[in-house]
């Protein structure tokens, strides 16, 4: 996405963030006219260290993201539905598809513009991941993986789409996971190995339960749905339980989640610049 502006986000973290936070997205617009759903920076999340930002963008022609630059941090964009079409300063260009994603690694600075590559509408998500301020300065570099690169597999009655993680091929910096899990009603299924890491899962379809184990007793679940997000930190969690809902009008749930290794550097937005 284009830029995000410092002077509208309410720093509301201290330190680490609670042990869970439940969020729903800001709607905004972004670039030319193209309507997002922002989950931070905002005034109710800062950052969730090492992401800076997560945007559920759905866009349709004439809308979209023309030249911007970008410095400092990693970008994944994942497409849900249609496809989006890349270029930069530098003469790259392709083609996003649905189930697909392109990773950048901005480091010294890049400029590049992301639109529409259908007439209907392009849905995805947009993750920034952090660098140390020891790697901003590295030479940019770009991946495009089609979705049937990445690895999915049916696990205890859920399908798990790796995006970044054990069997992917998509070449990130720092200690993550990312995945796009489906459960179907009435199923229980476990997120492990995040012990040490931060993140959060996003519902984009249904509704579920979800335990967040934390080595001690008497859990309650939390609720959540589509369009809402719980966060969690990384001292305190070690799996994630979830329990799609079960009831005649149930459809499956579908989340993403990602979770990664602090780095334990405050950011410092300019614009669409990270130091």
């Amino acid at each position: 996405m284009a830029l995000v502006d410092p002077l509208s986000i309410k720093r509301v973290q201290k330190g680490l963030i609670r042990l869970i936070q439940k969020l729903e997205p800001t709607a905004t617009t972004d670039g030319m006219g193209a309507s997002v759903k922002r989950l931070m920076p905002t005034r109710a999340l800062f950052t969730v260290d090492p992401f800076l930002l997560m945007d559920h963008f759905a866009v349709k022609p004439p809308a979209g993201f023309p030249p911007h630059p970008h410095r400092g941090f990693e970008i994944i964009t994942y497409m849900l539905t249609g496809a989006f079409r890349h270029e930069d300063d530098s003469g790259n260009r392709g083609i996003i598809p649905a189930g697909g994603l392109q990773r950048i690694t901005a480091g010294a600075g890049i400029v590049h513009s992301e639109m529409p590559a259908t007439e209907d509408v392009n849905e995805g998500i947009q993750l920034w991941i952090n660098l140390p301020r020891s790697d901003k300065g590295v030479v940019p570099s770009y991946q495009d993986v089609a979705g049937d690169q990445l690895p999915t597999k049916r696990i205890d009655g859920a399908i798990v789409k790796t995006i970044v993680g054990d069997g992917s091929p998509v070449d990130i910096r720092r200690p993550m996971r990312y995945e796009d899990v489906t459960v179907f009603p009435g199923i229980q299924f476990q997120l492990s190995g995040i012990e040490g890491f931060q993140g959060l899962v996003y519902v984009l379809e249904g509704r579920g339960r979800f335990v967040f184990d934390t080595g001690s007793s008497g859990q309650a679940p939390v609720e959540a749905g589509a369009g809402e997000a719980l966060v969690f930190s990384q001292e305190t969690i070690r799996s994630i339980r979830i329990v799609a809902h079960e009831d005649s009008a149930s459809s499956a749930l579908r989340l993403i989640w990602f979770a990664g290794e602090p780095i334990g550097e405050r950011p410092i937005f300019r614009g669409s610049f990270v130091d």
